[in-house]
């Protein structure tokens, strides 16, 4: 059996964006062949107790059909945290979706202080019964307290796994505490935690897999999505982890290959964007240079790369943009290897890209896209970049089209 430990960033409150979210990485744990994934506590709303009482729903609310659907097509099961309703009031939940089975929910038993003004206890233990084995669920605060593991040993769980929203200390205590319970029950240990902000501390990732004797087997790192997964009947891992960061110098010869690839890919298809003159390793080494060109990689490896940057074209003054204002980003270079295309990379990069708009307070983005290049354009126009003029460049017998898209600041949660 194969679990899927997810690591999350989660926007606070906006739920739709966050289950859209969740859905690709569970898309992804099932292309690596789980037969289950955890997400980390409060996963759908993010770990934010003043949002809870207004966010608060149940398990059979549409907003979580797809979950159901995609355990009852993939025959995977999924846990996802979120706040939910109880008699007495709001629990900490995870709502779980078991294939072809009635979803269920597990409620955190064991509070910290600070959760008491906004939550209250859930009163049941549970476990999964998949593939032989029992797996018992905690969530963040009571999966350090012994009496919870001691709990779930005596209805002879095999495997744990710990749903937490955790800081650095919070972290820093379960390295300490996790390995000594795994290795003194003999019982695997897995922990899902989230990154970015919660409520009032940072969340640092660092989701880990202990094996049985309590050996940390692999962990991601504590700024990024990513999957962990722990293989049952091998005792081995693997990580699926895409990091997104400024390219280096270093980089400079994998990063050139990878655009001659694409160039070369380009021209089998009688598409002739690129030229010998265009992008040049001289550009690219100038583009990491200034530090514009983001990377996108997985593990070591690179997959595609972006310059995002002010800099725009001289040929761009002849267009009439209908977004004109003075703070505009321009996106130049994007490019995903060959062998990794059609996988969504050049969507995530794009999400990057525009995020990064977003944060830094652009009112637009701009790009140019080769008119022969219908794939690229259809792919921009449902990202909702619209054509506002085309200009041509040197060597190339077609005009490029000039697309731009408004940045705006998106305000609603469900």
């Amino acid at each position: 059996m194969k679990i899927c430990i997810a690591q999350t960033h989660s926007f606070k409150g906006k739920v739709n964006k966050n289950i859209k979210n969740h859905l690709r990485i569970i898309e992804r744990a099932i292309e690596l062949n789980s037969d289950l994934i955890f997400f980390p506590e409060l996963s759908i709303t993010g770990y934010e107790p003043n949002l809870a009482k207004e966010l608060a729903t149940d398990v059979e609310n549409n907003i979580f059909n797809p979950f159901q659907t995609l355990s009852d097509k993939k025959e995977i099961t999924i846990g996802i945290g979120m706040p939910t309703n109880g008699i007495d009031g709001i629990n900490i939940s995870m709502l779980i979706f078991q294939p072809n089975k009635k979803s269920i929910v597990y409620s955190k038993q064991i509070l910290h202080s600070d959760e008491l003004p906004y939550f209250i206890n859930g009163n049941t233990q549970i476990s999964l019964n998949i593939k032989e084995k029992r797996i018992a669920i905690g969530i963040c605060y009571e999966t350090l307290q012994r009496e919870h593991f001691v709990n779930a040993k005596q209805n002879y769980a095999d495997i744990y796994i710990a749903s937490v929203a955790k800081p650095k200390t919070g972290v820093e205590k379960a390295y300490l505490h996790f390995p000594k319970i795994a290795n003194e029950f003999n019982t695997p240990i897995l922990m899902s935690n989230c990154v970015g902000n919660c409520n009032n501390f940072i969340s640092i990732g660092k989701s880990t897999v202990w094996n049985k004797d309590g050996k940390l087997m692999e962990q991601l790192d504590d700024k990024n999505q990513g999957v962990l997964i722990y293989d049952t009947e091998l005792e081995t891992t693997e990580i699926y982890q895409l990091i997104i960061q400024k390219g280096q110098l270093s980089d400079l010869e994998k990063l050139f290959q990878i655009y001659l690839n694409a160039k070369k890919e380009l021209e089998q298809n009688n598409i002739y964007q690129w030229t010998n003159h265009y992008p040049t390793i001289t550009i690219i080494k100038n583009d990491l240079k200034k530090e514009v060109l983001y990377i996108l990689k997985n593990n070591n490896e690179i997959i595609g790369a972006i310059n995002i940057s002010e800099e725009q074209e001289t040929e761009y003054q002849s267009v009439n943009w209908k977004f004109n204002n003075s703070k505009v980003l321009v996106i130049h270079r994007l490019v995903i290897n060959p062998k990794h295309q059609k996988q969504g990379y050049a969507q995530k990069l794009m999400e990057f890209a525009e995020e990064f708009a977003k944060g830094n307070n652009y009112s637009s983005i701009r790009l140019d896209a080769y008119s022969q290049n219908d794939r690229v354009i259809e792919f921009y126009k449902k990202r909702n970049y619209c054509i506002s003029g085309k200009v041509n460049f040197p060597e190339r017998e077609q005009p490029f089209y000039c697309m731009e898209k408004e940045i705006k600041t998106d305000y609603n949660r469900l």
